[in-house]
């Protein structure tokens, strides 16, 4: 009666970095993907990364 939560894949990850990079939304991008928008918010804040070379980039 659980419910089961996938992890993310490499291709996921991917479009998640191309299209945040092209400045879409969350929302787009969860719809892209089949995603709860929470979802692709944590994976966001969770692998972005602020560094001289790298400001606030996600890194899949």
């Amino acid at each position: 009666m659980g419910t089961s939560y996938g992890q993310l894949c490499l291709k996921e990850r991917i479009e998640i970095y191309r299209l945040h990079s092209d400045a879409k939304s969350l929302r787009f991008i969860a719809k892209a993907l089949a995603r709860d928008v929470s979802t692709i918010s944590r994976e966001l804040k969770r692998n972005s990364k602020n560094s001289h070379q790298w400001s606030g980039g996600y890194d899949p």
